[in-house]
């Protein structure tokens, strides 16, 4: 799926434009699950878009597959029931905060493609680097993206993850849809992008109410990278030390 941004140019979220691509009819199986979140909650400090940026960091950000799935939808509904268990685990603790943004970054690198993902959003200027930049922007980058959203997202309370169904996109991987609810806020609409095609079901990209999370992170990089002066190694440092 493409994005209709600029790539150098940081857009907030709101502003971002989807291009809209053709859907292919496929089969539908539909699920039920409600996850509850139980957590000390500032209203005014976190927005929606701030929400929805903490799921996504710790589900996961990916580029569309090359390949079709060949991963089941139920299969599919089971791996996101998975994250959202594992979150509300953290969420739910008495861990310190160094422990939770520790055990968000393992959630991520368990269920997200993160050198796919890590890949796509650095873009052209991966294809420049050695094999150890490579290596040295996966683990900042998810650091990075565990220390941003972790901190927000552990504040939520009282917080429900209700996933709905199932779609098979083809090439397109699977689609699990599910609603977020909770206090102050109309529902929002999660959609999970996931597929095997790298040799496990894993998580490659997330849509909040039709706006890409993997597109959002690609403008991002890209303009801290040229902020940077296009040097990974300086990127890598300045990733080291956000969030």
């Amino acid at each position: 799926m493409r994005c209709c941004t600029s790539r150098r140019t940081v857009t907030p979220l709101r502003e971002l434009r989807i291009c809209k691509t053709r859907r292919r009819h496929s089969v539908v199986v539909s699920a039920r699950t409600i996850w509850r979140i139980h957590m000390p909650l500032n209203e005014n400090q976190i927005s929606r878009r701030s929400v929805m940026a903490g799921i996504a960091a710790a589900g996961g950000l990916a580029v569309v597959p090359h390949g079709a799935a060949a991963a089941t939808t139920d299969q599919a509904i089971g791996l996101v029931n998975k994250i959202v268990a594992e979150l509300l685990q953290v969420v739910k603790s008495s861990q310190s905060t160094a422990q939770a943004l520790s055990r968000f970054e393992q959630i991520f690198v368990t269920y997200g493609d993160v050198p796919v993902i890590a890949r796509s959003v650095l873009g052209p200027a991966w294809r420049q680097t050695s094999g150890a930049q490579q290596s040295a922007f996966i683990s900042a980058f998810r650091g990075y993206l565990a220390r941003k959203y972790g901190k927000q997202f552990r504040e939520f309370r009282d917080a429900t993850v209700e996933v709905t169904r199932a779609v098979d996109r083809g090439d397109k991987g699977i689609v699990v849809s599910s609603v977020l609810k909770y206090s102050g806020s109309a529902p929002i609409a999660v959609d999970w992008q996931v597929s095997d095609r790298s040799g496990s079901l894993k998580m490659f990209n997330l849509f909040i109410e039709g706006v890409s999370m993997l597109s959002t992170e690609r403008n991002e990089v890209g303009a801290l990278l040229e902020a940077n002066r296009n040097s990974v190694d300086a990127l890598i440092a300045d990733l080291n030390q956000r969030g």
